[in-house]
C-alpha cells in the first residue's frame, strides 16, 4: 500500500491484515534470527506484528517503515508490552542501517515495488546495507490467474474493538500490475456505521524467476528457497521465501 493507504489503516491493521496470515512466519522468522543471530532489519515493519514478538524473543531487531501512522502504532503497542523498540521511517529502496547480519522483507512487501527499476534499487539498498556474510529474505505470494472485477466485494466481517469490521474490495488488472481498491468500514456492535473510507494501490505478483534475476545482476545468489514457512516445496505452496547470500 501507499503511504496514505497505510497510514489511514494503522488503527485497524491488527484486525485487517494482522489476522490474514494463515501460517506462522512469526516463528519462522524468529527462528531464522535467533539461528543466525547479529543484527536483524525488517523492512516494512509496520505496526511490528512480526518485529514486536522477536524483540520480545530477545532478537536484535530494528525496523523501517514508509508510514507515520504505522509507526506511531507499533510505539503505542510496544509501550503496552513494556518494548523499546528501533523504528525509523524510510522505504524499500531508501533507509539508514547500521550493518544488518539479516534483514528481512516479509509478507509480500516486494509487492509494492511495481518495476524493474524499483526491484534493483531495492535489492542494492539492501547489498549496500549488510554485512559480508549477511542474509536477505524476502517472502512472497506465489502469483495466480487474477481477473478485474467492477463491483465491490466482501473479503471479510470481522470482530473489532467490541464492534465490526468489514472490508470489500474490487480489482482492475493493468498488465503486470493489480490495481487494489479496498473500502473500510467500522462498525458498532450493533451494525451502525461509525466510519468508512476507501483505499487505493498497486502491487505486482512478481515471480522467483522475476526476484531471483535482478538479485543475481547485483550481487546475489539463492541459498534457501522456502514453502509457507517451512523448509519444504510442494505445488500446493501459497508463499515462497527466498533466502539470498552476497556473491
Amino acid at each position: 500500500m501507499s503511504r496514505e493507504s497505510y497510514d489511514r489503516i494503522a488503527a485497524v491493521y491488527a484486525t485487517d491484515m494482522g489476522q490474514s496470515m494463515a501460517f506462522d512466519d512469526i516463528g519462522y522468522y524468529r527462528a531464522l534470527c535467533q539461528q543466525r543471530g547479529g543484527r536483524t532489519l525488517e523492512l516494512g515493519c509496520g505496526t511490528g506484528r512480526i518485529l514486536l514478538p522477536l524483540l520480545a524473543s530477545g532478537i536484535g531487531i530494528a525496523g523501517i517503515d514508509q508510514s507515520p501512522g504505522m509507526l506511531g502504532q507499533l510505539q503505542q503497542d510496544a509501550k503496552a508490552l513494556r518494548l523499546q523498540p528501533e523504528v525509523s521511517l524510510g522505504s524499500l529502496t531508501a533507509f539508514t542501517t547500521p550493518p544488518c547480519n539479516t534483514i528481512l522483507a516479509p509478507y509480500a512487501v516486494v509487492t509494492y515495488l511495481c518495476d524493474v527499476s524499483q526491484l534493483a534499487a531495492f535489492f542494492l539498498a539492501v547489498k549496500q546495507s549488510l554485512v559480508a556474510d549477511g542474509m536477505l529474505v524476502v517472502d512472497t505470494f506465489i502469483p495466480r490467474p487474477v481477473q478485474s472485477f467492477s463491483d465491490f466485494r466482501q473479503d471479510y466481517r470481522r470482530p473489532h474493538q467490541g464492534g465490526i469490521l468489514q472490508r470489500e474490495k474490487r480489482i482492475t488488472v493493468a498488465g503486470d500490475c493489480n490495481r487494489i481498491e479496498r473500502r473500510y468500514t467500522v462498525m458498532d456492535a450493533a451494525g451502525l456505521v461509525e466510519q468508512s473510507w476507501t483505499t487505493l494501490d498497486e502491487i505486482r505478483p512478481w515471480t522467483e524467476a522475476e526476484l531471483v534475476n535482478p538479485a543475481i545482476a547485483n550481487g546475489f545468489c539463492v541459498v534457501a528457497n522456502h514453502g509457507n514457512y517451512t523448509a519444504n516445496r510442494t505445488a500446493n505452496d501459497q508463499f515462497v521465501t527466498l533466502h539470498f547470500a552476497l556473491a
